[in-house]
């Protein structure tokens, strides 16, 4: 016969660890597209620099969720 496959929680997805890492890369993410907002309403630069900064940053934090989702 067939076994039943066991189901996820919503416990076992939140203790995930790449959970962490995939939260702070939306969050870094947000930021980062705030800021380009924020640069091209104000014409300035600095907030530019920083969203590239953060979008590195975002970028960063979803690979270290893609290497906990693998290993």
């Amino acid at each position: 016969m067939l076994r039943r496959r066991p189901h996820r929680t919503a416990r076992s997805v939140l203790l995930h660890p790449a959970t962490g890492w995939l939260t702070l890369a939306v969050l870094y993410f947000t930021a980062a597209v705030l800021n380009v907002l924020l640069a091209v309403n104000t014409n300035r630069l600095w907030p530019l620099l920083l969203a590239t900064v953060l979008g590195v940053v975002s970028a960063g934090c979803a690979l270290c969720a893609g290497r906990s989702l693998r290993g």
